[in-house]
């Protein structure tokens, strides 16, 4: 059993990271990552937990995450990482970009029983995939008392 995703659930990028962004680093196997965010939930859908908006899969405007962007498929990564690499006689380095969602599609399933306005519910088990490389996922959900199917 799965839990809803409600307004103020906390969710996490896989290609966050806690780097300042713009700061040149050395290039590294992995860097430090970044804190969850916070989910905001629309109320547009009117079905409530907790007094808490619940999410459907179509909930997919994520907001920036207040961290940089690690991915190697962001162009904004790939250009300024070339520059400072050039910049450093050679020296392979790493510069994280300011983190821009790019969501193409729904989460990943929900729950395939339970709709909302004709859509499936958000269970804590969904995943999102940015553009950008990163898979989104949840954290946590303040709706933990709640399950689903």
């Amino acid at each position: 059993m799965a839990n809803p995703v409600v307004n103020g659930s906390m969710i996490k990028c896989s290609m966050a990271c806690s780097l300042p962004p713009g700061a040149p680093v050395p290039k590294a196997p992995s860097y430090p990552p970044g804190p969850p965010a916070s989910f905001m939930v629309p109320p547009s859908n009117k079905v409530m937990s907790g007094n808490q908006p619940i999410a459907t899969i179509m909930d997919n405007q994520i907001l920036p995450f207040q961290m940089s962007c690690m991915s190697q498929s962001n162009p904004t990564v790939q250009t300024a990482s070339q520059t400072a690499t050039a910049a450093a006689a050679g020296t392979p380095m790493f510069v994280p970009a300011p983190c821009t969602p790019t969501i193409a599609g729904p989460w990943s399933t929900g729950c395939q029983n339970c709709m909302i306005a004709k859509n499936n519910l958000l269970n804590n088990t969904s995943k999102l995939t940015c553009s950008m490389g990163g898979t989104i996922e949840v954290v946590s959900t303040p709706a933990m008392k709640v399950k689903v199917p």
